[in-house]
């Protein structure tokens, strides 16, 4: 029992202990590492039970709030000297020695900065730095060299802070320039900032944002992308891409290149070189637009300049999206965004990011709405009815063609859930478990380990989600679809999700599996993506959309204000924090509160689900519209349910359990409408867009095949008979050639001609 005593001491302290196997530094084979890493007692109390004799890990960074400074060896400690010598000297803090012979000195996580893994720390060899995604071993551990790991001077003296010389050489703060700090225009690659926003920081949250390389799972190609966004997508000077990728990026690969080694440091950097010698599909600056950070004058003085290739490619890749938009808009104009709907102060700030990006009020107002139900995850859930529970997960998309803004106004509204978020209420710390909120990653299999670290759930974002919906492409014969899917769809409920695999023993059960989603998505991409597979699935009517006619972006002075930007960020957090409503010990498993509706809220419900209902049976009532109206039934409760989060906060209310007034029910009922009237109206657009693209290709594919000449609907199936199992599917195909003007009926239902 000694380590799972030790274990726990080091959980009441709040630092997350994992399980290390014995003398390696190493942990267990098949487990998740550092992120199993956990301060709550059933859940320590579970790994040491199944493993008594584990070393202890401590997961460091925001999750225990610590970092720790690694001196090893001789060579270490001469190199600290030097160290010393040019940013001062260290103050006493807790120290502990490694059972190789070096020290660990621990120091207080510093707040807004965040340090990261850094090996050979200045060029120093000995010295490294274990913060954000790293660990270290904690006493009584065992070393591999035999000897244990201590206290040397107790574990009483106090964790202090880093002084700030040395603080800004591992975490320097990136501050913005001033007006009058500009740099007078230069032809130089790119200006340090537009619209007073710095581009360096926007190129490191979007580096935050990028998939990281894992070994074996096509790791280079992660960072050829990642240095191509900096150098063609930033325009950022060649040294200044090492430099961040390195520092940003690298730390959170699987595993990071060791920048020590001269091979690893020459492979890693050559794909900046490589990035700067091959111009690739995207334009020179696409993401200094797409940010806004490069103003109109530069854009056309660049292509003035000659840029044809970058114009081309704007053509090849913008164009047709866009044109697609346009067409969507054409059939009629998507109805306003109500969002009147939303509390006084959180619908001036959807309004304040809307003006400010120059967007259409959807795009931040969709953005919330999934944020909010994020941030309230899978510790919240609205009673229907008895055996009817919805939880507040919503999936969104945001339909628009590349230089619409898409991710400015996503980001503006996702920034706080990429923080971890720690309990305000010292008196409940157990039923505000911590972990990730936020994943950037959409594949299954990655969001199934970050979901085992997070009881209260994630929020799913990735600015184009087009990586998700060519997912669902791999089909798994076993369950009947692709493997991603069935997992999204299993998802959808926020209930149990087991995972067994025979790969490591693997065994990985949710108990709450909350996963909200939020991007964007081409038009032209979204219609190739989501054929009809995905809407017999139920996948497609799931999602809640916004494709607006595209707004001309001119110049906008408008800012978003500190004090709304704060305001929403203390609404997310105060979401975020509020507790389950209990822990089931017996299983170690979190209850979440249950909300129900008072009697004239319930019968405004009522009422909307019978009117729905009613449109289902009308014999006007296609079989896609019906797909959306049956999703809608119990949406409204995941909306109304948001909305009811959204006064809480707002109110910083102390009646969490309070029943749900008609105020919301009335909200979340005239958002469904307006959802509604969106979704029917871009998957009209998609579904005849889809049906003339088949037509196109059936009629290429016939025209190969038999020429111009007569084809009886036999020989057409003789002559593919894995597409047409039956004569009838072969009827279909024709009809919608010859409903497309591509073809006509010789004699019908027994042969064709194509036109």
């Amino acid at each position: 029992m000694e380590m799972l005593d030790n274990a726990l001491a080091y959980a009441e302290l709040g630092w997350a202990v994992f399980r290390i196997k014995p003398a390696t530094k190493k942990p267990y084979p098949g487990s998740h590492g550092f992120k199993d890493a956990a301060t709550n007692e059933i859940l320590v109390t579970r790994m040491w039970d199944e493993e008594p004799d584990a070393d202890i890990g401590m997961a460091t960074g925001k999750i225990s709030g610590v970092w720790v400074l690694d001196i090893d060896g001789e060579e270490g400690s001469r190199n600290l000297t030097l160290l010393e010598n040019e940013l001062g000297p260290l103050p006493e803090t807790l120290e502990a020695r490694t059972g190789g012979g070096g020290r660990h000195l621990f120091f207080k996580w510093p707040g807004a900065r965040e340090v990261r893994n850094k090996q050979a720390f200045r060029d120093h060899k000995g010295i490294d730095i274990r913060g954000e995604g790293g660990y270290v071993v904690l006493a009584p551990s065992g070393h591999p060299s035999g000897q244990l790991y201590s206290w040397p001077y107790g574990q009483d003296t106090p964790i202090v802070s880093i002084p700030e010389f040395w603080l800004d050489a591992i975490a320097p703060a990136i501050r913005p320039r001033a007006p009058w700090e500009q740099p007078a225009p230069a032809a130089t690659p790119a200006p340090a900032a537009f619209g007073g926003t710095p581009i360096i920081s926007r190129a490191r949250k979007y580096l935050a944002e990028c998939e990281p390389a894992v070994q074996g799972s096509g790791g280079h190609d992660k960072l050829l992308w990642a240095a191509r966004a900096l150098v063609v997508g930033f325009l950022l000077e060649e040294a200044t891409a090492v430099s961040l990728l390195w520092t940003d990026f690298n730390p959170r690969c699987s595993p990071p290149w060791d920048q020590s080694n001269s091979s690893e440091r020459k492979d890693f950097e050559r794909k900046v070189q490589q990035v700067s010698e091959t111009p690739g599909e995207k334009p020179r600056g696409w993401l200094l637009d797409e940010y806004g950070l490069r103003d109109g004058v530069a854009a056309i003085a660049n292509l003035a300049a000659g840029n044809q290739f970058a114009e081309a490619m704007l053509a090849k890749h913008c164009t047709a999206s866009t044109e697609v938009a346009t067409a969507i808009a054409a059939i009629d104009e998507q109805p306003p965004f109500p969002v009147n709907c939303f509390p006084a102060s959180i619908a001036d700030f959807c309004r304040q990011v809307a003006a400010a990006h120059v967007v259409d009020e959807s795009f931040p107002g969709l953005a919330m709405l999934v944020t909010a139900g994020a941030a309230m995850g899978a510790a919240w859930k609205f009673r229907m009815k008895v055996g009817q529970e919805v939880p507040p997960l919503l999936w969104a998309m945001i339909v628009a063609g590349s230089g619409n803004n898409k991710t400015g106004p996503m980001n503006a509204v996702v920034d706080p859930l990429r923080r971890y978020v720690h309990p305000d209420d010292p008196a409940e710390p157990v039923l505000n478990p911590g972990g990730p909120a936020y994943i950037g990653n959409v594949t299954a299999s990655v969001v199934v380990q970050r979901l085992a670290e997070s009881p209260r759930g994630l929020m799913c974002f990735n600015d184009e989600l087009a990586a998700w919906v060519k997912s669902f492409g791999k089909f798994d014969e076993k369950k009947g679809g692709s493997g991603d899917e069935q997992a999204w769809l299993e998802w959808w409920n926020a209930g149990w999700y087991q995972v067994d695999r025979k790969t490591n023993n693997e065994h990985t059960v949710v108990p709450a599996a909350f996963v909200a989603l939020l991007g964007g998505i081409q038009p032209k991409l979204m219609i190739q993506c989501f054929g009809p597979d995905q809407f017999d699935s139920g996948l497609v009517p799931r999602l809640l959309l916004t494709c607006p006619r595209p707004l001309a972006r001119f110049w906008s002075e408008v800012e978003i204000p500190p004090d709304a930007t704060a305001a929403w960020a203390d609404t997310v957090q105060w979401l975020r924090s509020r507790p389950f409503k209990r822990l089931d010990s017996s299983v170690g498993e979190y209850m979440p509160r249950i909300l129900t509706a008072t009697a004239d809220a319930k019968d405004a419900l009522v009422r909307f689900y019978n009117e729905l209902a009613t449109r289902m049976l009308s014999p006007s009532c296609d079989e896609r519209e019906h797909a959306f109206l049956a999703k809608a039934q119990t949406q409204v409760g995941r909306l109304t349910l948001v909305h009811r989060g959204m006064i809480l906060a707002e109110q910083k209310s102390a009646y969490l359990d309070a029943p749900i007034g008609l105020e919301s029910v009335r909200a979340g009922i005239e958002l469904m409408r307006w959802c509604i009237k969106v979704q029917m109206r871009i998957y009209g657009y998609a579904e005849r867009t889809r049906l003339q693209v088949d037509a196109q290709n059936v009629a290429d594919a016939l025209r190969l095949r038999f020429g111009d000449k007569i084809a009886t609907v036999r020989e057409i199936q003789k002559s593919n008979n894995r597409k047409y199992t039956s004569a009838s599917l072969v009827r279909k195909d024709v009809q919608n050639l010859v409903d497309h003007g591509l073809a006509r009926w010789i004699e019908p239902k027994k042969s064709m001609e194509l036109i």
